[in-house]
């Protein structure tokens, strides 16, 4: 057996101070660091909640013991920097072989997009830590307490503690591409990205990215709430990805160097819906699915335009 490092001795020379799916994940892999077990202490993992959801279960990847243990949702301390209040929590029984287990939450604990929160781990002795191999950068903030949360550690991060977590409960699928970018006169296929979170409600936030778009181009974005599709746009290699009616939303410039596939087109859809109370769909709720392309201009193709693929998203409220 490899020697083990027990984990709170880490933290000793710091100061104290619906459908269920996966709404955020940590280093969701099976690898781990196989050298570490964790102390008799409540380990806290800060983490950002990327959309508004609820969740009914967290899970860690450890075992290397028989033992009950608990898993918890805290809200965030912005003054000191740690975990503020238990949200709600739930008890699981960890078994030796090493996997991805967990617990059911007594009631859902609702997390709001953009909002900074602590998953806490109520550990003992010899539980395999669950930490992922050491990294280029390091990984989330962390700390301990040792008096049943009534005060914690600083907060530290470093390279080798790549915690690994799964949160799981009732959340917007991610924004997922589909369909086929045509290919322009100097051989460019435009892509759609997203970062951020689709809402019903807040007025920014999710940003979607035409990248490889011809440059010195004026193009726009557009979409549906009927569904997707591929039909043909006209004799060329583009597809129309989205049903009809379709919303435009706005002239933009790709910038970049004219003939080369350097150029982009980015837009805020949520900032858009905020100052389009009129438009397409308005007003919205959550749980809705839209499908979404861009289209730019491409002179000596058919159509005199091109089409990139496209992008279907589900609102958050």
């Amino acid at each position: 057996m490899r020697p083990r490092l027990i984990l709170c001795a880490v933290l000793a020379f710091a100061a104290r101070g619906d459908a269920q799916s996966t709404c955020h994940s940590l280093n969701d892999t099976p690898t781990f660091l196989d050298t570490v077990s964790t102390g008799t202490a409540w380990f806290a993992i800060q983490f950002d909640a990327p959309l508004d959801s609820t969740i009914q279960r967290v899970e860690l990847f450890t075992g290397e013991v028989t033992a009950l243990h608990q898993l918890d949702l805290w809200s965030h301390n912005p003054a000191t920097g740690e975990p503020a209040g238990l949200l709600g929590g739930g008890p699981f029984a960890i078994v030796p072989t090493n996997a991805w287990q967990g617990a059911d939450l007594t009631q859902g604990v609702a997390l709001s997009g953009g909002q900074t929160y602590w998953l806490v781990w109520r550990a003992s002795f010899g539980a395999q830590a669950s930490l992922d191999q050491p990294g280029a950068q390091n990984g989330p903030l962390w700390t301990i307490s040792v008096d049943s949360g009534a005060s914690w550690f600083v907060p530290v991060q470093s390279l080798d503690r790549q915690w690994k977590f799964r949160l799981i409960g009732s959340c917007p699928p991610p924004p997922t591409s589909y369909c086929t970018a045509g290919t322009t006169t100097n051989g460019c296929a435009a892509m759609l990205a997203s970062s951020g979170a689709p809402s019903a409600s807040a007025a920014s936030g999710f940003v979607v990215t035409a990248n490889d778009v011809e440059g010195q181009k004026q193009g726009l974005f557009f979409y549906s709430l009927n569904g997707p599709q591929a039909a043909a746009w006209g004799s060329g290699s583009s597809f129309l990805c989205v049903k009809s009616p379709t919303q435009r939303m706005g002239v933009l410039s790709s910038g970049g160097t004219a003939g080369a596939c350097d150029g982009s087109l980015a837009i805020d859809w949520n900032s858009f819906r905020a100052a389009h109370p009129g438009a397409l769909g308005a007003p919205f709720s959550g749980g809705e699915t839209l499908w979404m392309q861009a289209w730019f201009r491409d002179p000596p193709a058919s159509k005199s335009t091109n089409l990139s693929n496209a992008l279907t998203f589900t609102l958050a409220p």
